[in-house]
């Protein structure tokens, strides 16, 4: 009797996607792995931003890459002031974690010292379970002050309404607390 083997669900989904992505390559005459596939990034066409940039020394790439996503990518350098500080980096069993924090502010003539401020927190896993050459590239996310989702940022452009949706809170809230009068 021959049983099949039992496979998990992700298994299973991988085994899919490279199946359909090798049906649709072989037409073309290229067939690839997952591993292939994922190092070259070629089926993430969706993507806004390649990592592609990021290499070792980490910190200092990454911090570097932040700077012109802001500027660059997101345009954010036209409506706020920033600066983006490295925050320090840990590690476990798996990766090596690098973490930023870009704080915004928006200056005006009434306040040149802003009211308030937003960070944003940056943080780049290095995954050391793949040996050096396949590694690929590592991965960042980004996530807003006060918010509990993690983006990707690859896929996910931070846009100033998220900044200035969270400045308004900041306001509204200092603004309740001189109300109440409590200082």
């Amino acid at each position: 009797m021959n049983i099949p083997e039992i496979k998990s669900y992700q298994e299973q989904a991988i085994d899919t996607v490279v199946s359909v992505i090798n049906r649709a390559k072989e037409k073309l005459g290229v067939r690839q792995t997952l591993r292939q596939l994922a190092n070259s990034r070629e089926f993430a066409c969706n993507a806004k931003l390649s990592l592609k940039a990021i290499g070792p020394p980490f910190a200092i790439t990454c911090e570097k890459f932040i700077l012109k996503t802001i500027e660059k990518k997101w345009k954010l350098a036209d409506k706020f002031m920033y600066v983006v500080r490295y925050m320090g980096e840990s590690k476990n069993e798996v990766s090596q974690y690098y973490y930023f924090e870009a704080i915004f502010s928006q200056p005006t003539a009434s306040y040149p010292i802003p009211q308030a401020t937003v960070s944003v927190f940056f943080i780049l896993e290095d995954k050391h379970t793949e040996p050096t050459n396949e590694r690929g590239v590592p991965m960042m996310f980004f996530r807003v002050e006060g918010h509990h989702t993690e983006h990707d940022i690859r896929f996910v452009a931070l846009s100033a309404d998220w900044i200035l949706a969270m400045l308004k809170m900041k306001i509204k809230l200092f603004q309740r607390i001189e109300t109440i009068r409590m200082f």
